[in-house]
């Protein structure tokens, strides 16, 4: 992303993760591509969640066929991007901003993380400029390489599934405006606490069109994107009243982001 400064440009440090250091990314000629690795591990996590689930994905015809979008959803566990991967095509591929110490502890997501890529680690501190100009470039390489930036842009977990959505962070904004990209909406419903055979649904909704500009779109694109999210809300999945909710602690704290009070939504 060119690092003159777009009029109205937030402080990344509001954005969906608070970068510091960023590793950078490999630079593969095209973004757009799955490599055989991703291919494989794509069809193994989709095998091993719908073993585990039962997943509805709805929607699926809203996602586009070409990259340089921004994949944008609600966020109430750590399988949420994993949610993302299995529903949406091999191509364009996701690339995610995460936290490092989300990525990397416990140890299996460090190891699927670092074996399947696609993902942009930060460490959450400084946020000085040029840590965050080093995303913004990351971001840019993305975009423009055909790829899809996948993001949460609550910056949160919600603590308590409640059918509604934190604050959104300005960083979607600053990324949709200084990129022009489309935002496809996606929402989640069912992962707060899981257990084995858990229904749990995904719905994509249709493109937000990508404006450049300044503060003001910003802004416009921060509210289309909320307002499209609280819109495709489905209602809470109905559950087997029958069930004794098995492996619930297990799954539940197997997907957790991090043990610790995280906001709830009015």
């Amino acid at each position: 992303m060119a690092e003159k400064q777009v009029k109205g440009e937030p402080n990344l440090a509001q954005s969906a993760t608070v970068p510091g250091q960023v590793v950078a990314l490999d630079h593969p000629a095209n973004y757009h591509r799955a490599t055989f690795v991703f291919r494989v591990a794509q069809w193994l996590l989709r095998l091993i969640l719908h073993s585990l689930f039962v997943i509805e994905v709805r929607g699926l015809e809203n996602i586009p066929r070409q990259g340089g979008y921004i994949f944008a959803g609600n966020h109430l566990s750590w399988i949420d991007p994993f949610l993302m991967l299995i529903g949406a095509p091999a191509t364009p591929r996701i690339y995610f901003i995460a936290a490092r110490e989300d990525v990397e502890r416990p140890a299996w997501r460090k190891i699927f993380t670092r074996g399947i890529g696609g993902v942009i680690p930060v460490d959450r501190g400084s946020g000085g400029p040029s840590a965050l100009r080093g995303i913004s470039r990351q971001v840019e390489q993305v975009l423009t390489g055909g790829g899809v930036l996948g993001l949460f842009p609550e910056g949160d977990v919600s603590g308590r599934e409640t059918g509604k959505i934190l604050p959104l962070k300005k960083g979607i904004g600053y990324f949709a405006a200084n990129s022009g990209a489309a935002i496809v909406p996606v929402v989640f419903r069912g992962t707060k606490e899981l257990w084995f055979r858990k229904r749990i649904v995904m719905v994509v909704g249709q493109p937000i069109a990508g404006h450049k500009g300044g503060k003001e779109v910003i802004e416009q694109q921060i509210a289309a994107t909320a307002e499209a999210l609280l819109a495709l809300m489905p209602p809470s999945p109905q559950q087997n009243p029958r069930s004794r909710q098995f492996l619930k602690k297990f799954l539940t704290e197997l997907f957790t982001q991090e043990v610790k009070d995280h906001p709830v939504p009015d």
